[in-house]
């Protein structure tokens, strides 16, 4: 049996500027559409507590026949510990996790069934949509939190880290896994993310660093005032920012996440010589500045090397509690300051 396994808080009926989003309902539909009247499936939803459209007042009719398990989570968000508990009551000895905004096809099953029958793992990759019509986007090829694996590789594996915040436990998830057995990673027409808000105000709001997201985002408005009176809005720079900053403001130029992929945050380098290569490949694309927001500023001492190269071969600008810049001339300057 194939257990449907996702963890949602309020994404039923979102509210964005007058637009009502049906996030989770839409995938809800999908996902009964895909299945074509299976009965070898179940659907497994760890609930914080959502209260925009409490789910027993509608998923069991939106979801039949597909017999569906609604289990009530308590304390702040964590999208880990909520695939985790999913799996636990989950009855089946595959388990496909999936978002709650996601959209699925026939496909997608087919395909995965397939690479788990041939002993692998299966990460699809979804087409996220960039605007609330949902007629353009791209290939969301950073993410890795929507896979299918059997029951006995996700105990093996260890399960899903459980942070106290958004991101990152989708990319050690694919690592422990990938650990293990070899992965399928493709793109798959029909599977789909739902256009949401991008920043980081509305992805955390119900995490446990909640609380202190407000103050977060007002220091982040304040070094975006900070960069533009450093950066022109025509120069392109780099972000070093654990994609946190969002991509609201471009008034301080144009940013490129670092690792970089597809124009998509790529998480953090392997090493000093991959940071380096980084560098240097996106300053081929005219990146002209790099900037380290202050929760990468751990990054200047961990990749010491790296820190060296940019020390050496470029000049220090500027760095107060938010931020640290680097000009990147299109020639080595062999003045050094020391972040």
């Amino acid at each position: 049996m194939i257990s449907i396994c996702t963890t949602i808080k309020n994404r039923s009926r979102v509210q964005v500027d007058g637009r009502e989003l049906r996030l989770f309902p839409n995938c809800v539909q999908s996902i009964v559409a895909a299945m074509g009247g299976r009965t070898d499936c179940e659907l497994v939803v760890a609930d914080w507590q959502s209260d925009d459209w409490p789910l027993a007042q509608w998923l069991p009719q939106s979801a039949r026949p597909m017999p569906v398990r609604i289990l009530t989570l308590n304390g702040p968000f964590s999208r880990g510990h909520g695939l985790n508990e999913a799996a636990k009551f989950a009855g089946g000895d595959i388990l496909f996790f999936i978002d709650a905004d996601a959209l699925v096809c026939e496909a997608l099953f087919t395909r995965g069934l397939e690479c788990l029958r041939l002993g692998k793992a299966y990460f699809p990759v979804c087409y996220a949509f960039a605007s609330p019509d949902q007629n353009d986007g791209k290939w969301l090829s950073a993410g890795s939190g929507q896979c299918m694996l059997t029951s006995v590789l996700f105990l093996e594996s260890g399960g899903w880290p459980e942070y106290d915040r958004w991101g990152k436990e989708d990319d050690d998830f694919f690592s422990r896994v990938a650990s293990l057995v070899e992965v399928v990673r493709e793109e798959v027409p029909g599977f789909y993310h739902q256009w949401h808000p991008d920043d980081i105000g509305f992805k955390d709001q119900y995490s446990a660093r909640a609380p202190f997201l407000k103050q977060e985002l007002e220091q982040i408005e304040i070094a975006w005032r900070e960069l533009a009176e450093i950066i022109r809005p025509e120069d392109i720079f780099i972000l070093v920012d654990e994609a946190r900053f969002g991509k609201a403001s471009t008034r301080a130029g144009k940013p490129l996440p670092f690792m970089e992929h597809d124009g998509e945050y790529w998480g953090p380098p392997a090493d000093d010589a991959e940071a380096i290569a980084e560098v240097e490949r996106l300053r081929g694309r005219g990146a002209t500045y790099i900037v380290f927001a202050w929760m990468a500023f751990w990054w200047l001492d961990y990749y010491a090397d790296f820190h060296k190269h940019l020390r050496s071969r470029f000049q220090f600008l500027f760095r107060n509690e938010r931020i640290a810049v680097f000009s990147l001339p299109d020639e080595g300057t062999l003045f050094k300051k020391g972040v």
